[in-house]
This record gives structure tokens, C-alpha cells and sequence, in this order.
């Protein structure tokens, strides 16, 4: 009976199931409420610890919390000679991932690290802070379970080491590359199936018999596991986009997350890959032109399949436009409409067009769960006169449904001062966003037609706890401007005009 007058939060599984919800900071603030709290959340707080560049635990507090213990992150840690020795005792512990830019003071100390602790490093960066050779790729090849590597700023011109480095690559379940060189041979027999997720910064590889880019092509289409491809190469075409993802045969078919932030893709080029993919999680194009080719794949309940060497249309389980989260591309392009309206899952939007008449005229939005939103959305009617004013108040009702936005750009690509969007004034429909209490940031920029009061002003304070900046001129009179920018500052929310 006494159990049952047990207060729940007294309970370690009750905490247990809280804990899970919360971040360090809010766990290192949970330990000090009751003995309880400390007792059963302190193992979380040392389960994984990370060193380097942010400091690291002393020797008594590795001591005390040994126990604890399971997981270790050496971020660009500058070790001695032999592996830190108040980590040595640890008994419990398991993966060992290095990253950033870790540095020895021999190349073969690092190596003896990984060969004493091949079995439980899970992650691991190559990086021009020391000179390698084929060793690490012998020693790598020992780890039985890793599954993360970065190669950063590394050239190999020596076909063993090539080598070597592909047999690592078949174990992998990430891999990333940053400034490397690599000598690719034209034929190789590999295949990575286990690779989910491929970063490229920067890369090149040379061959004097191939392309380069059809070189990193044939690598991709050798993941057929890979979930995730994120290419960062500045100054590429879409010749370049073409050459990695539109070669037949497509072998991608649990690819859902692309990003490309400094390619150049036409709209075709982007329906074409779209048309391929049996699913879309995170579509990140920056200088990507997402038009109406574009948006038709993303609505259609079709897609392109390859069956006995013929291509044959086959109707999706779901449309890509139920499945996605992210989308992020560029050029002004007018299909916000279309995208809010059909995109449930939709958590972040940037770069498409609007106005208040075709939010008028359109479907209801049903992405609630949206935390990001920077579009250009146009007032494109008169907001002086009562049917405009009604019209805003529509757009307004919209943009309120969206209770988890935390950043709301509504001039992403006005960048002209006669751009308008909508007026941000309680007589216009500012009070519709009442119900946004975690909205940070607020953007306006290039819309010289503000007017905002000091009413809006404490209206915004009032009711958006959580706001701290705000971008744009909210006021062209300077007096009220400056009146302004002095009360919302003086509620610590920065202005920036």
C-alpha cells in the first residue's frame, strides 16, 4: 500500500521515460532537484562523454562516474603518444568514435591506438593532421565495428592504399569525404552495401582513363543501401547533377534524403529524379529550380520503375508529398501554395512564392507540424480597403494554424523595397498568430510598406514568449522606428532593420 502513495516522480522508470525527452543541460539541471532525480538520471549524464575541444573531465571525475561510462567522443583531441590513461580503466566501455581533427605526435601511435582498441571503435576521421600511409587503412580494416569514417583533406595516389580504402568502405554505414584526392581505377569489382549515408565536400577524383564526376557516380550507384547523399562541390552544373543521379540503371531505390546546396538543377532534371524515387524525406537544393515539373512529381501517385529492362510506370504506396519533411530550394518559384496544402508532414519550407490571393483561393494548409517557414509570400491586394483587409485576415488565419513555428520569414526572396507582404499590424490580422508561443524569429526584410505601432509592438511581447529577433524596418517614420527598436530591445528581443 505504501507503493501507491509513492509520488510518481520518485519512481526511476517514470524518470527514466522523462529523461529521454530532454537535452544535457536540461538533465545536468534535472540532477539538482531531489536526491531521487540525482540518483537515477546521473548514469545518463555519463554515459557519453565527449572530449576535445570543449575540455574534458578531470581524472577524479572519470574516476567517481567510471561506472557510468559506455561511450567516448574524441573530438580534434590531441592525444600523446599512448591513449589517455584515466580512460584505460574504464570497464564498461564500448564504441570509441574520433572526429574533427584528431592528432598524434607519430603516425604510428595512432595506429597502435586503433590496433588496442580495434573492437570497439565505432567512428573514425582520417585527416591531413598526420601522414598516414596504407597502415591506417591495414588497421582500420581490424575495427570489426566501425561504421562511421571521414576522410578529410587526404590525397592517395597509390593504387593499394585505394584499395585498402574500399575494403574499408564495405563495412561502412556512413561515409564522408572532404577535400580528397583519390586515384579511381576504372574497373572495380566493390560493392557497398551497407553505406546509408554519403557526405561529399569538396571531392576530386582523378583518373587520366575517366571523367572524375563519372568516377563519383559509379560510387554512388554502388550504395544501394544509401538513404542519404549530401554533395557540396561550388561551382558544379547541372551536367554534374545529371552525370551522379540520372544514369540508368537507377539502383537507388532507398534514397529519400538529397542535398545539394551548391548545384545548379533545372526543374526537368529534378522531376527526373523524383519521378525514380520510391520515397522523399529531406529535399535540399538551395540553387535548385523546383517548378511545375517539379511539384507534379511530387503530387503524383506514379512513379518510374525499371521491370525486366523496360521503364514502366507503377502507382506508389505513397506520394512523395506524404513522406516529406524538408524542402529547401531557390529561384522564385510559386507553388508554397500547392506545397502547404498537401504536405502533412512538412516540418521545414524554404524558397517558394505565395500571395494573399492564392492562399485565398486555395486548399487549407495541413503541414501543423511546421517549424520552419521562409518563404515570399506577396500582399498582392489592397489592404486599405475592407475586402483586403478580409483577404489578409484569411492569410493570416493560415499562417496561425502553424503553432510550432519557430522561425517565420515572410520576404525570403523580396528583394526590391516596393515588395509588400503582409502588414504586420493588429488591424490587419496580426492577432491571428496568438497561438504561436514558440516563435524565435520574425523576418520582414525589404518591405519598406511596415507600419507597425507600439500596440503591435506589446501585442508581440504579450503573446510570443519565446521571440528574440526580428528582421526588417517595422516603421519608415524614424521616431516611431526608434520607439520601437527601444521597447522590443528592451524585452530583450534584438532588431535588426
Amino acid at each position: 500500500m505504501d507503493n501507491l502513495k509513492l509520488n510518481p516522480l520518485q519512481i526511476p522508470e517514470i524518470l527514466l521515460l522523462i529523461a529521454e525527452l530532454l537535452n544535457k543541460r536540461d538533465l545536468l539541471n534535472c540532477i539538482r532537484v531531489s536526491k531521487a532525480f540525482h540518483k537515477t538520471l546521473i548514469s545518463l549524464i555519463w554515459k557519453k562523454i565527449t572530449v576535445g575541444q570543449g575540455g574534458e573531465p578531470g581524472s577524479k571525475a572519470i574516476q567517481k562516474h567510471n561506472e557510468y561510462i559506455e561511450e567516448i567522443t574524441f573530438d580534434s583531441y590531441k592525444f600523446n603518444d599512448s591513449f589517455p590513461e584515466k580512460y584505460e580503466s574504464l570497464q564498461r566501455l564500448q564504441p570509441i568514435t574520433y572526429k574533427g581533427w584528431c592528432s598524434w605526435p607519430k603516425p604510428i601511435h595512432a595506429i597502435n591506438q586503433i590496433k588496442a582498441h580495434s573492437s570497439i571503435i565505432t567512428g573514425f576521421n582520417v585527416s591531413r593532421a598526420i601522414k598516414y600511409g596504407p597502415d591506417i587503412w591495414n588497421a582500420l580494416l581490424e575495427c570489426t565495428s566501425l561504421n562511421h569514417l571521414g576522410v578529410m583533406e587526404v590525397t592517395t595516389y597509390i593504387d593499394v592504399e585505394f584499395d585498402l580504402f574500399l575494403q574499408v568502405c564495405k563495412r561502412l554505414r556512413c561515409l564522408e569525404l572532404g577535400h580528397v584526392n583519390f586515384l579511381s581505377r576504372e574497373n572495380n569489382e566493390y560493392i557497398f552495401p551497407n553505406i546509408h549515408t554519403l557526405r561529399v565536400d569538396s571531392l576530386s577524383i582523378c583518373n587520366l582513363n575517366q571523367n572524375s564526376w563519372y568516377c563519383l557516380g559509379m560510387f554512388i550507384r554502388k550504395c544501394p543501401a544509401l538513404r542519404l547523399l549530401a554533395i557540396r562541390l561550388s561551382g558544379t552544373t547541372n551536367e554534374l547533377y545529371r552525370e551522379l543521379l540520372l544514369q540508368h540503371p537507377w539502383t537507388l531505390n532507398n534514397l529519400s534524403d538529397i542535398c545539394f546546396r551548391e548545384m545548379r538543377i533545372e526543374d526537368k532534371d529534378m522531376a527526373a529524379t523524383l519521378r525514380r524515387m520510391t520515397g522523399l524525406r529531406r529535399l535540399d537544393v538551395f540553387w535548385g529550380r523546383f517548378y511545375q515539373l517539379s511539384l507534379q512529381e511530387l503530387l503524383a501517385d506514379k512513379q518510374e520503375v525499371v521491370e525486366n529492362g523496360q521503364l514502366v510506370q507503377k502507382t506508389r504506396l505513397r506520394r512523395l508529398c506524404e513522406t516529406v519533411e524538408t524542402l529547401v530550394f531557390g529561384k522564385d518559384s510559386s507553388v508554397a501554395q500547392a506545397i502547404l496544402s498537401n504536405c502533412p508532414r512538412l516540418k521545414r519550407l524554404e524558397g517558394p512564392k505565395t500571395t494573399v490571393s492564392e492562399i485565398v483561393n486555395g486548399a487549407e494548409w495541413v503541414c501543423s507540424g511546421l517549424t520552419r517557414l521562409s518563404i515570399t509570400l506577396e500582399a498582392d491586394i489592397d489592404e486599405e480597403t475592407e475586402e483586403g483587409m478580409a483577404k489578409t485576415r484569411i492569410a493570416f488565419k493560415q499562417l496561425g494554424k502553424l503553432t510550432r513555428l519557430e522561425h517565420l520569414n515572410l520576404t525570403r526572396r523580396s528583394l526590391y523595397p516596393h515588395s509588400r507582404t503582409l502588414d504586420m499590424r493588429l488591424r490587419a490580422g496580426l492577432g491571428e498568430l496568438a497561438n504561436l508561443k514558440r516563435l524565435e524569429v520574425l523576418v520582414v526584410e525589404h518591405d519598406a510598406h511596415q507600419r507597425m505601432q507600439l500596440e503591435d509592438a506589446t501585442w508581440m511581447v504579450d503573446n510570443w514568449p519565446n521571440i528574440k529577433y526580428v528582421y526588417g524596418a517595422l516603421n519608415d517614420e524614424k521616431e516611431t522606428a526608434d520607439l520601437l527598436k527601444w521597447f522590443l530591445e528592451s524585452h530583450n528581443i534584438r532588431i535588426f532593420a
